[in-house]
């Protein structure tokens, strides 16, 4: 049996609100007008998202942009269209949601994580400042990672932490130079850059590329979850960026040694960290 039962049944309840007839004409309709489909598309509306996620590969973040503001546009407002447009911006987001709650649950049920997560998107999409007509999908998923990491900590009571907390008054950054092609991701690494400059990981968080990047969200995690305090993680750190033993100031052996025990202890860590994922 699945463990993703919040997932599934939105999957399920998608299926339904495809089958129903005239929906499929409606958001066609939609999209034909601001442009992102033309007339010489066909078929219902469980097409649509495929279509869309196509032409978003060939024609990125602008693309993505002028659908997703179109379709916004009416889920503010009430009656049965804004409810349909809602639920396709959700359904169009969902592998996003599903990347936010494997990383926010930190030890929680992944269901219970996953109906947190999925009531701030809905209450992002519903709410959206339609001033923000850029990197819109980027500011869907951070709004979501704000609200459900505030709502997660407050359900842990004020003496829990809530690993991933973005810490950010405004987690939305319109406009901002993140990749248009995976906008989950680049806005997940805007908040991994923050989390990591603000334990001392990084003094740019453009740093976080490549091999660094994991490392900085591995220690990062590895803070949040009591695996590693905030102190050893930072040696850890400068001992990767010292990258040699003449730059440590030590012996070849002493270089050895330290480099063993803290292969040893990233090790461990990683095993955790594949475990709680």
């Amino acid at each position: 049996m699945s463990l993703n039962r919040v997932f599934d049944a939105l999957d399920a309840d998608w299926a339904l609100v495809c089958a129903a007839p005239g929906r499929g004409s409606l958001v066609r309709g939609w999209l034909l007008e601001c442009g992102a489909l033309d007339g010489n598309q066909q078929g219902g509306l469980d097409d649509v998202l495929p279509e869309l996620t196509r032409r978003e590969r060939g024609q990125g973040r602008a693309f993505s942009d002028r659908w997703l503001y179109a379709v916004l546009r009416r889920a503010g407002g009430e009656g049965d269209e804004a409810q349909l447009a809602a639920r396709v911006v959700v359904q169009a987001m969902l592998p996003a949601a599903v990347r936010l709650t494997g990383r926010l649950k930190a030890g929680r049920d992944f269901d219970e994580t996953a109906q947190v997560v999925v009531s701030c998107l809905y209450r992002v999409v519903r709410t959206y400042p339609m001033a923000r007509r850029r990197g819109v999908s980027a500011n869907l998923v951070l709004e979501t990672l704000h609200w459900a990491s505030r709502e997660l900590a407050a359900e842990a009571g004020p003496d829990a932490e809530v690993a991933w907390h973005p810490g950010l008054d405004s987690p939305a950054h319109d406009g901002a130079p993140l990749d248009a092609d995976v906008p989950a991701e680049a806005a997940w690494r805007s908040v991994l850059g923050q989390q990591a400059e603000r334990l001392g990981f990084a003094s740019d968080p453009q740093e976080l590329a490549g091999a660094q990047g994991d490392l900085a969200e591995l220690l990062v995690w590895a803070v949040a979850s009591g695996e590693l305090d905030v102190a050893r993680a930072r040696v850890i750190v400068a001992e990767v960026r010292e990258g040699a033993r003449e730059a440590a100031g030590v012996s070849a052996v002493a270089w050895r040694q330290r480099r063993s025990r803290t292969v040893r202890q990233l090790r461990a860590v990683a095993g955790q960290w594949v475990q709680a994922a």
